[in-house]
């Protein structure tokens, strides 16, 4: 039912009402014949003519408001221009704003005010030390500027609930610090208003009403208005919280209603126009007070989370694996949020640190959110209320956030907030709204304000905390900080498999070698060993000593034999099909700016063609030669590599051209043996391994490599393939 209400409520067109208060006067005129189109029914008292006689007529024919209509069309919608005129002897205020389809003129009667108090009221405000002072002068300045009864600081909390956070009161009235208000309160529609509209006031809740007069019958948006009147659903709540006048101004930070100045009188009370532009000017520098310091707070926790994360990423990247990694960083990856425990799961390998659920929890929770297959973020502080029974948790898991860390969604990271047992005071129980009536046999449903503001007190179980903004920001950065060690951990892991793969080669090559080349001298030393024992027979002793020696002869032959059939079965042949390269080649690229950490390295990817050969070949091939470029010419002032491919009758040339620091010509010729490296490399790592391969896989894939290189101009490696059937 409550829900039923709320919504109800909020279909209200409370700018829609086309009525306004008595202390104002509304004029509205097409924005381009300047024609009235529609006044306020209390018109007359301003001008001595009826309502009904300006209708049609020009601006200028009522009166001449020296109002340059270009210069408020050139406003932002609902912007206000402000001045004052001088009709029948009365001075009036006039501020001019303009919405889809009118002009619109709001009158009322000029009263003097002091500037002083506000000069006052604003340095106090600029020269606040905390975000506590900057708010506690801005609603007592305002208490003064105004006169009003009571005067609340209200923020807006991520449910759309409030909380009044500050407050000045007359003394004897009762205190509403602390309290909280339900989301219905200030319904949607009237929290959008706030967001267009930074002000609202209600001088006299039992004040008359003024309809406006418009030559059509038409809905005139009051969206901007200063005059409007209030829905008479609002106007009842005031009547139930003791309140004949109210006034309040909102505060919207990053486009966001973040709270606002509410103001209550016991008695009707008009504020003067002057006044109320004062007030929203202390409560716009309250604002951008809040905003600056806010913004230091960001910044001192940024560099300090920024020296963390570097750190951390320093841990991280000293162990071999993310097992290894995070179980000896868990701790400080926990206390970068206020979380009570996290957790880690490599495939279905679990690791915990502070307060969490039992490790099958944590897997039933992983395999819940496997099948949603997102990759973001994930938050709730009522997780356990939520989906405890469905997965039998602990209340330990009350409150989770968590991410994957990989598409196959095999890695996952989860923090766990515990139950808070949390007692609100509200102002009023928060959902006795509702009000029927049987009007002819129909039910008819009203809206009906709260009539009870007394204290009531709602205590909250099995829930967390919420999580903070900066926690999801702090999950998020180390969500990417653990995928990028991840990546960068594969990285390495590939290329010790590389450097695995060309032992293994170089074994299959000691297998040929001891195969082919020791056994000819073997079969010699076995065949005189044999022509010693016919000369010995007698001679038992040399005899069995000859034996041993053959028998140990046979046993090498045998050994060879079998290191031969073991390197046959290995050299399996490539088939060779067409390779899409461009994806290879930006994805090399990326990871070897990645992994070699050159920011200002630039990589130009011209045309590549398809070509004809093994993909994973291609791949090693291309991630050696590119490396190789990034690596060696990272110490330029202006790192460049190029990257592009051109068709030769039956051939594919790619060629990758860095400005690096080139090669020696008398190391031309050991450019692609077995562990030989340049003589100008320098410290620049490296274990002259690479390029051996890279030749090996080219001459598999019946293509070849070349080079051009002059020492300190850099290196062009020229790789040449064979076209597949698709390229032109």
């Amino acid at each position: 039912m409550i829900n039923q209400i709320i919504k109800n409520c909020e279909d209200e067109e409370i700018q829609f009402l086309n009525e306004i208060q008595s202390f104002g006067y509304l004029i509205g005129i097409h924005k381009k014949t300047y024609e009235v189109e529609f006044v306020s029914q209390n018109i007359d008292e301003v001008f001595q003519i009826l309502p009904t006689e300006i209708l049609g007529l020009d601006l200028n024919e009522i009166h001449n408001f020296e109002i340059d209509f270009n210069e408020i069309l050139n406003q932002e919608k609902g912007e206000f221009l402000r001045g004052h005129t001088q009709i029948n002897s009365n001075s009036y205020h006039v501020t001019t704003f303009y919405t889809d389809h009118f002009i619109y003129l709001e009158l009322e009667k000029f009263t003097t005010s002091e500037n002083a108090l506000y000069y006052s009221y604003s340095e106090q405000i600029l020269y606040s030390k905390t975000i506590d002072d900057t708010w506690n002068y801005l609603i007592s300045s305002i208490k003064k500027l105004t006169g009003y009864d009571r005067v609340m600081l209200y923020k807006f909390l991520e449910d759309d609930s409030g909380i009044v956070i500050g407050e000045k009161i007359n003394e004897g009235l009762e205190p509403y610090l602390g309290l909280r208000y339900p989301e219905f309160d200030i319904p949607k529609q009237a929290r959008q208003l706030y967001l267009k509209k930074k002000s609202r006031m209600v001088s006299d809740v039992d004040g008359k009403r003024i309809p406006l007069i418009s030559s059509k019958n038409q809905k005139i948006d009051l969206m901007y208005s200063s005059v409007r009147a209030l829905s008479p659903v609002h106007l009842q709540y005031l009547r139930n919280a003791d309140c004949l006048a109210s006034f309040s101004i909102s505060i919207v930070i990053n486009e966001k209603l973040w709270g606002i100045v509410a103001c209550q009188n016991h008695l009707s009370k008009y504020i003067p126009n002057q006044v109320r532009l004062q007030t929203e000017l202390l409560t716009d520098l309250a604002r951008l007070t809040y905003v600056n310091f806010k913004s230091s707070e960001q910044l001192k926790f940024q560099n300090h989370f920024n020296e963390i994360i570097i750190k951390l990423k320093e841990n991280l990247l000293t162990e071999e694996n993310l097992e290894n990694s995070m179980n000896t960083n868990l701790n400080q990856v926990l206390n970068l949020t206020k979380a009570d425990g996290i957790a880690l799961v490599n495939f279905n390998k679990v690791f915990t640190e502070g307060e969490t659920p039992g490790e099958d929890e944590i897997l039933r929770i992983k395999e819940w959110a496997a099948k949603k297959k997102s990759g973001q973020l994930f938050t709730s502080n009522s997780f356990y209320i939520d989906y405890g029974e469905k997965l039998n948790l602990s209340i330990n898991a009350a409150g989770v956030m968590f991410c994957f860390l990989d598409q196959s969604f095999k890695h996952f990271i989860i923090w766990f907030k515990k139950e808070q047992v949390q007692k609100l005071n509200w102002a009023g129980e928060p959902n006795k709204i509702e009000k029927v009536e049987i009007v002819d046999d129909k039910e008819i449903l009203y809206f009906s304000p709260r009539t009870s503001f007394k204290i009531w007190q709602e205590e909250i179980k099995h829930k967390s905390f919420i999580w903070l903004e900066r926690e999801k920001y702090v999950a998020k950065e180390v969500v990417k900080l653990i995928i990028e060690t991840l990546h960068l951990q594969s990285f390495k892991i590939h290329s010790l498999y590389e450097q695995l793969k060309e032992i293994n080669d170089e074994l299959d090559s000691f297998s040929y070698t001891v195969s082919h080349d020791l056994r000819t001298p073997l079969s010699i030393m076995k065949l005189n060993c044999q022509m010693l024992q016919r000369s010995l027979r007698e001679d038992q002793v040399k005899n069995d000593r000859l034996k041993s020696v053959i028998d140990e002869i046979d046993g090498m032959t045998q050994m060879m034999q079998d290191l031969l059939v073991l390197s046959k079965a290995k050299k399996s042949e490539i088939i060779l099909s067409t390779i899409e390269t461009k994806p290879i080649v930006e994805k090399i690229v990326h990871d070897v700016l990645l992994y070699y950490k050159t920011k200002n390295t630039e990589v130009i990817v011209e045309r590549i063609h398809n070509v004809l050969g093994d993909k994973t070949m291609f791949y090693e091939v291309l991630l050696n030669i590119i490396g190789n470029a990034v690596k060696y010419s990272s110490q330029e002032q202006h790192p460049k590599i190029m990257i592009s491919s051109e068709i030769e009758n039956e051939d594919v040339i790619f060629e990758v051209k860095d400005n690096g620091i080139g090669i020696k010509q008398e190391d031309y010729s050991k450019m692609f043996k077995l562990f030989s490296r340049m003589s100008n490399t320098g410290n620049i790592s490296g274990n002259g391994v690479g390029l051996s391969i890279a030749h090996r896989m080219m001459n598999r894939m019946n293509g070849k490599i070349t080079f051009n290189s002059k020492e300190g101009e850099g290196t062009t490696f020229v790789l040449t393939f064979k076209k597949c059937n698709d390229v032109i």
